[in-house]
């Protein structure tokens, strides 16, 4: 195969699996071209058994390298930590359920250790043999702790497989009881147990802690609403491969808004206002005022 073709249908996966070690577009983005590189420059030996493992191996261990680097910046970032909201409308090779936000988001509880060797097992289907040169620990010791990352995985996240159409909907109806101040409405979208997530790091208003329990989470996102500029506008957009909000005011976004649900309650909302997190979504915006 050669290089352009390699990338090009390789690129996909490897941009998904470098932002679900790495939870930032950026970082993905320099992780899989740094791989792609490292695959022009290796020795033709290195790569014959198979490309996409090769390439993987480079990916996780680059990703490895880089989360370790942000984990002191993470400890003293204000409030909680989010992955940055993923365009998806323009990655039609990355599927939906490689890059879930609300799996993100548990992800971001693992060792950087974990989180690779889970994402490379789970997404990949590495074999532990496979996982081996990305995380420099032997099969053994790989299998346990994939084990370990999947047994918190299961506990703080059950499974949701929900169609899209149902999600949208949900989604619809979030956003007229919020605009509309409609409190009754949105407690009855929301699980009793919902959490509202959310991160501004230190950069804009935001939550320090989560909010949990239907009716503090409708009552919390209501008022923020309200407080709202009255040029705002909220446009529906593919994140993370769901349906998803933007909300923006003078021209620029100010919130991304991503649900989890079961197809009839909402479980969890996640609102990113970090603008160092909103990067990508800008441009989205300005060329749709083109």
């Amino acid at each position: 195969m050669s290089l352009d073709r390699a990338f090009a249908e390789l690129r996909p996966a490897m941009f998904a699996l470098a932002y679900r070690i790495t939870g930032n577009r950026a970082d993905a983005e320099e992780i899989v071209q740094d791989a792609f590189v490292r695959l022009h420059n290796a020795a033709p030996k290195d790569a014959v058994r198979s490309l996409k493992a090769y390439l993987a191996t480079i990916t996780a261990r680059l990703s490895l390298n880089r989360l370790r680097d942000q984990r002191a910046r993470r400890e003293i970032y204000v409030g909680e930590w989010l992955p940055e909201p993923l365009l998806t409308e323009d990655e039609p090779g990355v599927r939906a359920e490689d890059v879930s936000f609300a799996l993100m988001a548990v992800l971001e509880r693992l060792s950087p250790l974990e989180r690779v060797v889970f994402v490379l097992r789970n997404a990949f289907d590495l074999t532990f043999d496979e996982i081996v040169p990305a995380v420099r620990r032997d099969a053994g010791t790989c299998r346990k702790i994939f084990s370990r990352a999947r047994v918190r995985i299961l506990e703080e996240r059950p499974r949701f497989a929900v169609d899209r159409e149902r999600h949208r909907a949900l989604l619809r109806s979030f956003t007229e009881a919020a605009l509309g101040g409609d409190t009754a409405k949105l407690v009855s979208l929301l699980d009793d147990d919902a959490v509202l997530h959310g991160d501004g790091g230190g950069k804009a208003l935001a939550i320090k802690k989560p909010v949990a329990g239907a009716v503090a989470v409708a009552h919390f996102i209501i008022a923020v609403t309200r407080t709202l500029p009255a040029d705002m506008r909220v446009d529906e957009i593919d994140l993370n491969g769901t349906p998803g909000l933007v909300v923006a005011a003078g021209g620029r976004p100010v919130v991304a808004i991503l649900i989890d649900t079961d197809g009839e309650r909402i479980h969890s909302v996640f609102a990113v206002a970090n603008p160092d997190k909103l990067a990508a979504l800008a441009v989205v915006d300005l060329k749709a005022k083109a």
